[in-house]
């Protein structure tokens, strides 16, 4: 191999490893970019006489910022009529501090919701709670301590 083949070989390679380690970069960036959560939670209580379930989640990289809340329920024998989920972050008093919902009409049986938070808790979060309200009117909640 003559001496300009050599030069023009380390040259592509030189070439290759630069993309390569750019295309490396940008992907570890995007990586870097998606919180991974510290830590999770959730819970669930029993509802309409122990045949349906409630419950609740959570992800979070502290207590201050949580990265998404959920509720869901079940109630695979009578359905809840128009129901409606309200998931609530509350601190160790138990003041409110973020509250998303969602409703549906009809009968249903099952159905779920997730928020993702987007704002930084004012204090630290003590728990997340799902509240159930069928027509309307309360139903039942499941909470989950918030840790990290």
């Amino acid at each position: 191999m003559s001496l300009q083949e050599k030069k023009n070989q380390k040259s592509r390679l030189t070439r290759r490893g630069l993309a390569l380690a750019g295309a490396g970069a940008v992907l570890a960036t995007l990586i870097s970019a998606t919180p991974a959560a510290a830590a999770t939670g959730a819970g669930c209580t029993t509802i309409q006489n122990k045949t349906g379930l409630l419950c609740v989640g959570w992800d979070a990289q502290t207590t201050k910022y949580l990265n998404t809340i959920r509720g869901n329920f079940d109630s695979p024998i009578w359905g809840v009529g128009n129901p409606r989920i309200e998931v609530r972050v509350l601190d160790a008093q138990n003041k409110e501090m973020f509250k998303r919902d969602r409703s549906w009409g009809g009968n249903r049986r099952s159905e779920y919701a997730d928020f993702e938070v987007t704002v930084m808790m004012p204090r630290d979060a003590s728990r997340v709670c799902a509240v159930l309200f069928e027509g309307g009117g309360y139903m039942d909640m499941a909470c989950s301590p918030v840790y990290t």
